[in-house]
C-alpha cells in the first residue's frame, strides 16, 4: 500500500459538488423507451471489489429503500458464463464496480464497456446504462470507478441525486420520496478531482462534541469509537471527500483526552475499509496523537533531551499503522501545538527529519517527509521534492502563503489547512457557523489557481454547526471549474432544494447568502456592544435590523414547512440565523441601552427588558436543540457564548452565558426642570447625552445654546434625516408635543405633532426630514431652526431643531458614475467604478466584502495579472467625483478585503491617486514581526484581523470645484478593494463598516 507524507507549515504559534454533477437520472412519469427503470433494481458489486465499495452499496440500498419505499438485494457477484440470478433474467440491475474488478473486465473484454477513458485516472467514475452486460441481465445502470474511491463517489452520487442527502445522519435531512426511478440513456464521466486529498479536522471538541457522544452514550465521558466514525466516514465519502485528521483535543475530564488510534482500536481499520486516508494534525508526527506521550512515563517532549524515547514513540506509529491507507505527518512541534523548544529549531528539523526518514524507510521503502513551519520555510529550510507541503491559514481564513516558482512542479505537491472554527488569540470562534461563503471561495480558489492541489484540510471543530461551508468546500475542491463569485447564489438554492425541496429553496437560498454576508461582518465572539457604531450613520440599528428581517424570513419558512423537514431546517437554517439575530439583539441591545441611559431615555428601561428578554429566547433554542428528534444532537450547541469580553483571559470561549453592564433609569422621576421631560436626538448628535448632566449655574436653560440638536448637512446628494423624541422623565405623565410652522415650503417633516405616553406605548417616535430640492433656491446655504414645544412642564418647554442646508450651484448634469460629495464626504463601493483598462483589467467580484453591498473588485485575468508585475500595476480603475467647492485636503480610506501576503517576492501593494498624479505604491501590510503567543504575523493583525478588512488612509492633497479622478492600482491579482470613502472637509464620521454609499450618477 502506497504511503503518503505530509510537511505541514503553521503560521501561528498556536495552533455539493454533486449539486452542480450533470445528471444522470430523471423522474419522469413517461421517460423515453431508452430510459432504464432502476426503480426496484437490485444491486451488484464484483466480490473481488474493495470492502469500501461494498459498504456503499450497502449504503446505496437502504438509501433507495428510504426513497422508494422498496428494499433490494445486494449481491457480490464473479465472472461467470452462466446466470448470476437463479431465478431468471433480470430487467434491470444496478452494477457498481472498479475498472479492475472481474465483473468489469468480464464486460469490458466483450467490448460492451469502454473504460478506456477513465483507466488510470485519480478517483474518476463513469456511469453508462449497458444492454445484457452479464448473463441473466437484461440491462444495467454500470458504474465504474477508475479505483475504488471513484466507484465509491459514483455510488453515493447515485444515492444524492436519487434523494438522499450527505447529510442524511449529521443533519436529519430526510430522504426525497420518488415513485420512479430512471437512468438516462446518456455517458457520464465525473472527475479527476481538482484537489486529490480533501477532507476535514476535527478538532477543539470540548464542551460540544465529546458532551453531546458522552450523552448518546449516559456517560460522562465516552471514546469516539467506531460507532462515531462510521458516520464521520460515510459524511466524507457523500461529500466526495477522502482524508481526515481524527480528534485529538486534550482533557481533563478522564485524561488524556480522545485518541483516535486507541480510542477504538478498530478506528484505524475502520477508516481503511471505508476508503478514508487518516493522516495526524500538523503537530502530531508519524501516526501517533499527542495525547498518546505520556510525560511522567516517557519524559520530556524535547528532542535535545529525550531523542531515544521520541524516536521509539514515532516508529511504534509507522508499525501499526500497517497497510491501512496514511498520510504520514512528519516534523516536530511542542506538545499542545506550541513551537518546538529549542534555540535552534531548523537544524532540530533536519535531524528529526533524518530520523523519521529512516523509519519510514525501515517499514514503507525508501520515501521523504518533512513537517515544517512557514517561518523556517521562508528562514531557508529546504524540505525533499517528494514530500507535501501543507500551508496554513492564520486561524482566521487567511491562506498564510502559497507556492511560488518552482513549488508547484514539487513531486509531493503542495497544499492548504484551512480554518472553519479556531481557539486561540485574539478571541476563539467555534460556536456557530461565521464564515463567509464568498471569502472561503476567494482564498480557497487563489489556492487553486496557485498550485495548492494535493491536500485541503479544513478544521471542522465539533463538525456541526459547519454544515454549509464543509459542503461548500468540499465542492468546491471536487471540481473547481464548477465555482465563481457569481454563481454563489445558484449554489445554495441547489443546495437548499437538496435539502428541503424546491418550493422554498430560493428563498432559503436568499436566506443563506445574507446569513454568510452578515456573519461575515465579524464572528459573533468579537462583536461587542460598541462594535457597530450607536451614533453614526444609524449603524448599529441598520445591521441589528437587517438579522431581525432576516429572522423573520427564517421563522417564516419554519412555519410552512413540511414537519419531517423542521429538524433539518432548524439545524441547517431556522438555528444559526435566528440565534444570529438574538446574539446581535442582546448585544447591540447592551450598546443601544447605555446609549438610552445616557441620554436618561425612558425607553432604555424597555432596552434592557428586551435584551434579558432575547437572553432567555437564545437559551430556549438551546433547549429546542438538545429536545429536538428524542435529544439526538443534546449537548451539541449548548457552549457558552455569551459573555463580557473585557474579563481576562479573553482568547477563551465563556464557561457560562452572562449578560453584563445593564442601565436602568428611574422612571418616575423628572428630568431637571431646565431641560425638561422631552429629549431630542438628531441624528449623529451627542447632544441628549451631554445633557445628561447639567449644572444650572453653567449650562444655560432651554432653548439649549451649545449642546444643540444640530442635524447633519443636508444637501441635494445626501439622504433624508432623522430625530428622535423621547419621553426623559416621570413616565406616568403623558408629553403632547408640537412643531411650530415649518419656516419655508420645500421642507417637510413628519409627523409634526404627537403623543408620547407609556399607556400606548409609544415613549419615543422618530420624526423624518425630507426637503423637496427642486424648490430649494440655487446657492442656499443656511442653518435652519425649528422650535419644538411640549407640554406639561413646570418651565415653558422650547428648543430647536437645526438643520444645515446648502443647496450648491452644480451641472445640469454629471457624467455617468459620478460621485459628488454630500454632507463633506464621499463614499464608493469599488464595483461603481466609471472604467478600467485592458487587457489585464478589474471585474467587479460579485458578493465578496462586507463593506459593500454590490461586491469587490480585484484584477483580472487572475494569472494573466500574476504572471506580469509590470502589467499589474499599469491597470487601472477610475472613480470620478465632483466636489461642490474646493477643498483644502481630500483624505480618503480604502477598505481592502483581508488576505495575507502568500507571495515573499510579491506583498501585496495598492495606488490611489488623485487625475493626473503619478502612481504611489504603498504595502497592504507591513513587515510581518514576531508575536510570542501568534508567532510571525503583520503589525495590523491582533487589532484588526477580525475585522474582515484592512483599511489604509491616503492623503490625496488639496482639490478644486468640480470633477476629479480616484485611480485605482494594485500589483496582484490578491488585492480586492471593497470601498473608498473620501473625507473631503471633516464629514466622515466614525463608524465599523463605514459610511455607506452616497449618490452615483
Amino acid at each position: 500500500m502506497k504511503r503518503h507524507f505530509l510537511a505541514a507549515i503553521a503560521c501561528l504559534a498556536l495552533s455539493t459538488q454533486a449539486l452542480l454533477e450533470e445528471q444522470f437520472l430523471s423522474f419522469d412519469t413517461a421517460p423515453s423507451s431508452a430510459h432504464l427503470s432502476i426503480t426496484n433494481a437490485p444491486i451488484l458489486v464484483s466480490q473481488d471489489d474493495f470492502v469500501g465499495i461494498h459498504i456503499a452499496a450497502g449504503s446505496l440500498a437502504d438509501d433507495l429503500r428510504q426513497i422508494t419505499g422498496i428494499s433490494r438485494d445486494v449481491r457480490k457477484g464473479a465472472a461467470t458464463n452462466g446466470t448470476l440470478w437463479a431465478n431468471g433474467t433480470l430487467s434491470s440491475v444496478i452494477l457498481a464496480a472498479s475498472a479492475n474488478s472481474s465483473l468489469i473486465h468480464q464486460i469490458s473484454s466483450q467490448g460492451l464497456l469502454d473504460i478506456s477513458d477513465i483507466q488510470g485516472k485519480w478517483e474518476t467514475f463513469k456511469t453508462i446504462v449497458v444492454d445484457r452486460p452479464l448473463p441473466g441481465i437484461n440491462r444495467a445502470l454500470v458504474i465504474v470507478g477508475s479505483d475504488k474511491r471513484g466507484t465509491i463517489f459514483g455510488i453515493h452520487t447515485l444515492a444524492e441525486q436519487s434523494g438522499q442527502s450527505p447529510y442524511h445522519w449529521f443533519a436529519d435531512v430526510p430522504a426525497k420520496k420518488h415513485a420512479q426511478i430512471y437512468a438516462q440513456p446518456k455517458t457520464t464521466i465525473h472527475g479527476e478531482p481538482s484537489v486529490k486529498y480533501r477532507g476535514l479536522f476535527i478538532n477543539d471538541e470540548e464542551p460540544a462534541l465529546n458532551t453531546w457522544w458522552a450523552k448518546r452514550h449516559n456517560a460522562t465521558r465516552y471514546p469516539l469509537d467506531i460507532e462515531f466514525y462510521a458516520h464521520v466516514f460515510d459524511l466524507l465519502l457523500r461529500l466526495k471527500a477522502n482524508y481526515m485528521w481524527p480528534a485529538m483535543w486534550k482533557s481533563f475530564i478522564q485524561p488524556p483526552g480522545n485518541d483516535f488510534f486507541n480510542d477504538d482500536p478498530g478506528n484505524q481499520q475502520l477508516a481503511d475499509d471505508y476508503g478514508i486516508v487518516i493522516s495526524t494534525a500538523h503537530h502530531e508526527p508519524m501516526q501517533r496523537a499527542t495525547n498518546e506521550w505520556n510525560e511522567t512515563a516517557l519524559g520530556p517532549w524535547d528532542w535535545s533531551r529525550n531523542k531515544a524515547n521520541i524516536t521509539k514513540f514515532m516508529e511504534e506509529g509507522i508499525a501499526r499503522a500497517g497497510n491501512n491507507e496514511s498520510y504520514i505527518t512528519i516534523g516536530l512541534r511542542g506538545l499542545g501545538d506550541e513551537a518546538a523548544n529549542t534555540k535552534n529549531a531548523v537544524e532540530m528539523l533536519k535531524d528529526v527529519f533524518s530520523v523519521q526518514r529512516s523509519i519510514i524507510e525501515k517499514y514503507h521503502g525508501a520515501e521523504n517527509a518533512v513537517h515544517q513551519v512557514a517561518s523556517y520555510y521562508d528562514a531557508g529550510l529546504d524540505p525533499p521534492e517528494d514530500v507535501t507541503l501543507l500551508f496554513p491559514d492564520d486561524n482566521a481564513g487567511n491562506v498564510y502563503r502559497l507556492p511560488t516558482g518552482d513549488e508547484t512542479k514539487r513531486k509531493g505537491g503542495t497544499g492548504v489547512y484551512f480554518h472553519f472554527e479556531y481557539v486561540g488569540l485574539p478571541r476563539s470562534y467555534k460556536w456557530g457557523n461565521t464564515n463567509n461563503i464568498p471569502k472561503v471561495l476567494k482564498e480557497l480558489m487563489h489556492s487553486y489557481l496557485r498550485g495548492a492541489t494535493q491536500i485541503w484540510i479544513v478544521n471542522v471543530g465539533d463538525i456541526k454547526p459547519m454544515e454549509l461551508p464543509l459542503g461548500f468546500a468540499m465542492d468546491l475542491a471536487w471540481d473547481v471549474s464548477k465555482f465563481s463569485f457569481e454563481n454563489i447564489p445558484e449554489y445554495l438554492t441547489l443546495y437548499s432544494a437538496r435539502e428541503f425541496g424546491p418550493e422554498h429553496a430560493e428563498e432559503i437560498g436568499s436566506i443563506l447568502l445574507e446569513h454568510s454576508h452578515l456573519v461575515g461582518m465579524r464572528r459573533y465572539e468579537l462583536i461587542t456592544p460598541d462594535t457597530f457604531s450607536q451614533l453614526n450613520y444609524r449603524e448599529a440599528e441598520r445591521v441589528l435590523s437587517r438579522w431581525q428581517d432576516l429572522a423573520a424570513r427564517a421563522k417564516a419558512i419554519y412555519g410552512v414547512i413540511d414537519a419531517e423537514l423542521k429538524p433539518a431546517f432548524f439545524q441547517l437554517v431556522y438555528h444559526p440565523v435566528v440565534s444570529g439575530a438574538l446574539y446581535h439583539g442582546v448585544t447591540l441591545g447592551v450598546g443601544a441601552n447605555y446609549r438610552f441611559a445616557l441620554e436618561r431615555r425612558n425607553s432604555a428601561n424597555a432596552v434592557a427588558q428586551q435584551v434579558l428578554a432575547d437572553f432567555e429566547s437564545a437559551y430556549d433554542l438551546v433547549e429546542e436543540w438538545d429536545a429536538m428528534l428524542e435529544g439526538k444532537w443534546a449537548n451539541m450547541m449548548s457552549q457558552a457564548v455569551y459573555d463580557a469580553i473585557e474579563e481576562p483571559k479573553r482568547w477563551a470561549a465563556p464557561s457560562r452565558d452572562i449578560v453584563a453592564n445593564l442601565s436602568f433609569v428611574q422612571l418616575r422621576q423628572d428630568m431637571q426642570f431646565s431641560l425638561g421631560n422631552l429629549g431630542i436626538r438628531a441624528e449623529g448628535s451627542l447632544s441628549p447625552t451631554q445633557q445628561g448632566r447639567w449644572a444650572e449655574s453653567v449650562d444655560a436653560s432651554m432653548p439649549t445654546t451649545v449642546f444643540t440638536p444640530l442635524l447633519p448637512l443636508m444637501d441635494p446628494y445626501g439622504p433624508s434625516r432623522h430625530v428622535d423624541l423621547f419621553m426623559r422623565g416621570n413616565h406616568r405623565i403623558p408629553l403632547h408635543w408640537a412643531l411650530d410652522p415649518l419656516p419655508v415650503p420645500w421642507l417637510h417633516i413628519t409627523p409634526s405633532s404627537g403623543t408620547l405616553s407609556r399607556s400606548t406605548q409609544t415613549t419615543d417616535t422618530r420624526l423624518t426630514i425630507t426637503i423637496d430640492w427642486p424648490a430649494v433656491p440655487v446657492g442656499f446655504n443656511t442653518t435652519l431652526r425649528i422650535a419644538l414645544r411640549s407640554t406639561p412642564s413646570p418651565f415653558p418647554y422650547l428648543d430647536y431643531l437645526h438643520i444645515p442646508i446648502h443647496n450648491p450651484s452644480l451641472p445640469s448634469s454629471l457624467p455617468p458614475n459620478t460621485f459628488p460629495e454630500t454632507a463633506g464626504y464621499i463614499s464608493i463601493e469599488a464595483p461603481h467604478f466609471a472604467t478600467t483598462t485592458s487587457p489585464l483589467s478589474f471585474h467587479r467580484i460579485p458578493h465578496l466584502g462586507t463593506r459593500s453591498e454590490s461586491g469587490a473588485i480585484a484584477l483580472r485575468p487572475f494569472l494573466g495579472a500574476r504572471a506580469s508585475l509590470s502589467s499589474s500595476q499599469a491597470a487601472a480603475a477610475t472613480y470620478l467625483i465632483h466636489l461642490a467647492t474646493p477643498a483644502t485636503s481630500l483624505v480618503a480610506t480604502v477598505y481592502i478585503n483581508s488576505g495575507l501576503d502568500t507571495d515573499p517576492k510579491r506583498k501585496m501593494e495598492f495606488s490611489l491617486t488623485l487625475d493626473d498624479a503619478a502612481a504611489n505604491f504603498s504595502r497592504v501590510l507591513g513587515d510581518y514581526v514576531k508575536n510570542a503567543n501568534a508567532g510571525d504575523i503583520p503589525p495590523e493583525w491582533m487589532d484588526h484581523v477580525a475585522d474582515g478588512v484592512w483599511t489604509k488612509r491616503v492623503v490625496l492633497g488639496p482639490a478644486g470645484a468640480g470633477g476629479h479622478r480616484l485611480v485605482w492600482r494594485v500589483n496582484s491579482p490578491e488585492v480586492y478593494l471593497e470601498k473608498i470613502v473620501v473625507d473631503v472637509r471633516g464629514g466622515v464620521q466614525a463608524s465599523y463598516l463605514g459610511p455607506p454609499e452616497t449618490f452615483r450618477a
